[in-house]
């Protein structure tokens, strides 16, 4: 009876110890995958293709306002806002990537939006940069968040017509798509969404993969605790499913030798896509390397969607 007894208890003592670790690997993961990073990291793009002094000097000569706004939890959001310097309708809220920060990832379209007339909208996601939170949305409260921008310029222009167009970098392509499918404001004209992921879960499944980390038991494990941890199932993170109900017309970029969010990505996307749609693939280009890539190419898309879709212009 004694060694049953222990027996039971051995068993029981691995059984809890292996639970355990179990919950331990899946809690781990979400705090170093979801949590914010109290510093702007170096981001490869910036690090590699800084800005020169003059597009520098020529962004910091442009007149600028900090705009904030309040998330549907109670959080402070806060952007970057640079006004056209003509009388314009147009509109562009840039939605930043991964562990950066609105001007880090968007500081390359700031000239060339505020060129051509538009008012641009550089905003920090919840858990980035100067807005608050804690964890990050992953585009999944961010897509609320954005909303929530979109509703703020329109205040900010008295509710006068817009023409307003989103686009996004990255995490910021997925934000994009997944506030596609909500109810958007018909001053929403078009979306630009450059090397979005179509779901979160096999985003990051493919970077463990990629560093050869067992993905199945720590996938398992953060799927159980997501909600707890981090507010949010992320297996709820399916921009595919969003997409499928946008109406809203959308220009997908990405770059056919991005080794992070894989090319296979917005091939599904575009295909989910009943909305007008149009798909620029960027030969050669990295990860968030599209515009940098073919500059002029890039521009001219853009230019020639939006001018597709937004009306009663004011030059």
């Amino acid at each position: 009876m004694k060694n049953k007894k222990k027996t039971w208890l051995t068993v029981a003592s691995v059984g809890l110890g292996v639970t355990a670790g179990y919950l331990l690997t899946g809690y781990l993961s979400l705090r170093y995958a979801f949590k914010r990073k109290n510093y702007k990291q170096k981001h490869a793009t910036a690090v590699t293709h800084p800005l020169s002094e003059e597009e520098k000097n020529y962004i910091a000569s442009l007149k600028q306002e900090t705009l904030t706004t309040t998330s549907f939890d109670n959080l402070a959001l806060k952007a970057t806002f640079f006004p056209a310097d003509i009388a314009s309708n147009k509109v562009v809220i840039c939605i930043h990537g991964y562990h950066s920060y609105g001007m880090l990832d968007n500081q390359y379209f700031i000239r060339f939006y505020h060129e051509h007339g538009f008012h641009v909208l550089i905003p920090d996601d919840r858990a980035h940069g100067d807005s608050e939170g804690e964890y990050i949305g992953f585009g999944y409260y961010d897509r609320l968040d954005i909303m929530q921008w979109i509703m703020r310029i329109q205040e900010y222009f008295d509710y006068q017509p817009l023409n307003i167009m989103l686009h996004g970098v990255s995490m910021g392509a997925s934000a994009v798509l997944m506030a596609s499918g909500e109810d958007l404001s018909s001053d929403v004209k078009c979306i630009v969404a450059d090397c979005g992921y179509a779901s979160a879960r096999e985003q990051l499944s493919s970077v463990l993969k990629a560093h050869h980390i067992p993905t199945h038991i720590i996938m398992s494990s953060a799927s159980l605790l997501s909600k707890k941890v981090i507010g949010y199932d992320f297996n709820n993170i399916d921009v595919i499913k969003q997409v499928e109900k946008s109406h809203i017309p959308t220009l997908f970029i990405h770059g056919d030798q991005d080794s992070f969010v894989d090319y296979q990505n917005v091939k599904k996307l575009y295909e989910a896509c009943h909305a007008p749609k149009e798909l620029f693939i960027v030969p050669g280009a990295e990860h968030c390397d599209s515009y940098i890539t073919d500059p002029k190419g890039y521009e001219s898309h853009v230019l020639q969607f939006t001018n597709k879709y937004f009306t009663d212009e004011k030059q």
